[in-house]
């Protein structure tokens, strides 16, 4: 499964965010798992959710043992002790928890967006935002993309066109 797409959305008094039908009709609860987690996202003032077996799937890769001094430990703590496990409700919401809102500019008008493997919760504006300033990046992300197979590009290579 892999999401992709943006829908716009808002969140509820009561902290109730709808799951787009189409995010909702890609999960497979026998092959990712009934429930879902929220956790603080990868990218500041955001907030993810995984699919069950995607979230255990990646906790079970995390490499923190290979971090340097207490950040890892500081991630480690910092990152279960915020990641919420969450159901759907018959109309296709799951309630944020007001911690993980908190701790973020997240708002009432957000865009759902689809993130490969999981889904990301982003303030509206700030998505609007991001999405013109990498727009402006496109075709230099997009070489840096495509010459990764053949052993990357630097900045040089991408001026002269190479």
């Amino acid at each position: 499964m892999i999401f992709t797409d943006a829908h716009e959305r808002s969140i509820d008094d009561k902290h109730r965010l709808q799951i787009p039908a189409p995010y909702r009709n890609a999960l497979d609860p026998d092959r990712q798992g009934a429930v879902l987690y929220v956790a603080p996202g990868e990218r500041s003032n955001t907030l993810s959710v995984y699919p069950e077996k995607y979230f255990e799937e990646k906790v079970a890769t995390m490499r923190t043992d290979e971090v340097p001094g207490s950040d890892a430990l500081d991630f480690e703590q910092m990152f279960f002790s915020v990641a919420s496990r969450v159901e759907m409700d018959k109309q296709g919401r799951l309630v944020l928890p007001e911690r993980q809102l908190a701790m973020t500019t997240v708002g009432k008008e957000v865009y759902v967006t689809g993130a490969h493997y999981r889904l990301d919760v982003w303030n509206k504006g700030d998505y609007e935002e991001f999405i013109r300033e990498v727009e402006s990046r496109r075709s230099k992300l997009t070489y840096f993309l495509r010459s990764a197979g053949r052993g990357g590009a630097t900045d040089r290579d991408v001026e002269a066109g190479k």
